[in-house]
């Protein structure tokens, strides 16, 4: 029994095989690119790393890159999340001094 689930398999797999080889190829519709600057800054990593679905992404600090739109997205979520953060820790900052 093993042996015929093994069989059919295989012949799955010929029959994608086939069928991928007999479509004609599909240009992707290519993203714009936006371009994106991460400041450097001395003792971090030279390098920011984004994994979006499995995708990495390592943008070099300190230059200009052309990005993907939902890399800069990601970038953008994330510098306006650790303002947001900085800001909350002032004002926990000044209610403690207040108490």
């Amino acid at each position: 029994m093993a042996k015929k689930k093994e069989d059919h398999i295989e012949e799955v797999a010929e029959v994608k095989a086939e069928e991928v080889m007999a479509e004609p190829e599909k240009k992707e519709k290519k993203e714009e690119l936006v371009t994106v600057m991460i400041p450097l800054v001395p003792g971090e990593d030279p390098v920011e790393t984004v994994i979006i679905n499995g995708y990495i992404t390592q943008i070099k600090k300190g230059e200009q890159v052309k990005v993907k739109p939902n890399v800069a997205e990601v970038l953008a979520n994330k510098y306006q999340q650790q303002k947001l953060a900085q800001t909350n820790r002032e004002k926990f900052r000044e209610q403690v001094r207040e108490l």
